[in-house]
C-alpha cells in the first residue's frame, strides 16, 4: 500500500531503498507469500529496483533517517497537547512536507535575477514547491473557528521547531563546540526560525564582530533585502563550487 500511495503521489520510481529493518523484511515476505510474484513482476514490469541496505548496517541510510528524525521531533513538540481535526491535521503534514522538500541543495548567487536554489522539489515536482501563503498568524489563531488558520499556525510552530533540529546537520560542530570559521566574502545561507516560514535567505558575508575574547561570533551578511546582522550559528557556510 505504501508503494502505491507514493506511486499515486509522486509517479513511478526507478529505486526505491530502504534498510533491513523486521518491518520491512517482514512485510516483504508477506507481501510475497499474499501475492506470490505479482510484486515483484509489478516492480520489473515498472521497472523498480527496489534495494535492501546491508543488514546491521542502518548507518548506511542515516542521510534520510536523520531527517526523518527531525521532522518527527518537529511534529511531536508542534502536536503537543494538542488534537487538531483530521482536516486541520492533513493540511499541517501537507505543509510540513512542503517546508521540507523546499530546504535547499546547492549554491546559488544571491542576485535576485539569478535562478533559485535547487531544492528537493525540484526532483519530486519539476519546480519549485512555491512560497507559503503570506499571512501573519498569532497563537488566538489556534482557537480560531477557521480552520486553515489553525493549520497555518501549527505549520509556523513546525517550522520554527524543525529549523532547530535540522540546523545543527547543516552545521558541523567540532568537538570543542565552535562553528566551522566564516570569513568575510563567503557565501551563506540563513537559517532562522524566526524568519518567515520556508525562508532561506542567501546572501555574502560583508563583516565580522569578534568578542572580547577575540572569537566571531556575529557577522553582517548583504542579502536582496538589504544587509542583515545575524549570530554565526544560524549562519551555514556554502561551498563556493
Amino acid at each position: 500500500m505504501a508503494l502505491r500511495r507514493f506511486v499515486a503521489r509522486r509517479g513511478t520510481p526507478t529505486e526505491i531503498w530502504s534498510d533491513n529493518g523486521t518491518a520491512f523484511v517482514g512485510a516483504n515476505r508477506e507481501l510475497r507469500t499474499l501475492y506470490a510474484s505479482a510484486t515483484s513482476n509489478y516492480a520489473a514490469n515498472e521497472k523498480i529496483n527496489w534495494r535492501f541496505l546491508p543488514p546491521s548496517a542502518p548507518f548506511m541510510g542515516g542521510a534520510w533517517e536523520r531527517l526523518v528524525r527531525n521532522v518527527r521531533t518537529a511534529l511531536r513538540v508542534t502536536l503537543t497537547e494538542r488534537a487538531p481535526s483530521d482536516e486541520v491535521l492533513r493540511t499541517l503534514l501537507a505543509e510540513a512536507e512542503a517546508l521540507v522538500n523546499a530546504r535547499p541543495l546547492t549554491h546559488v548567487s544571491s542576485d535576485s535575477t539569478s535562478e533559485e536554489a535547487l531544492t528537493p522539489a525540484h526532483f519530486l515536482l519539476g519546480a519549485s514547491s512555491g512560497r507559503p501563503i503570506p499571512a501573519t498568524m498569532t497563537e488566538a489563531d489556534l482557537l480560531s473557528r477557521s480552520s486553515w488558520r489553525r493549520a497555518m499556525r501549527l505549520t509556523d510552530h513546525f517550522w520554527r521547531r524543525w529549523v532547530r533540529e535540522y540546523l545543527p546537520t547543516l552545521v558541523p560542530r567540532s568537538s570543542n563546540g565552535e562553528a566551522p570559521n566564516i570569513a568575510v566574502g563567503d557565501l551563506v545561507l540563513i537559517a532562522d526560525g524566526n524568519l518567515p516560514r520556508g525562508s532561506w535567505p542567501r546572501g555574502r558575508v560583508t563583516a565580522l564582530f569578534p568578542g572580547r575574547d577575540g572569537i566571531v561570533r556575529v557577522a553582517d551578511v548583504a542579502t536582496t533585502a538589504g544587509v542583515l546582522r545575524r549570530p554565526l550559528k544560524k549562519l551555514v557556510r556554502i561551498p563556493a563550487n
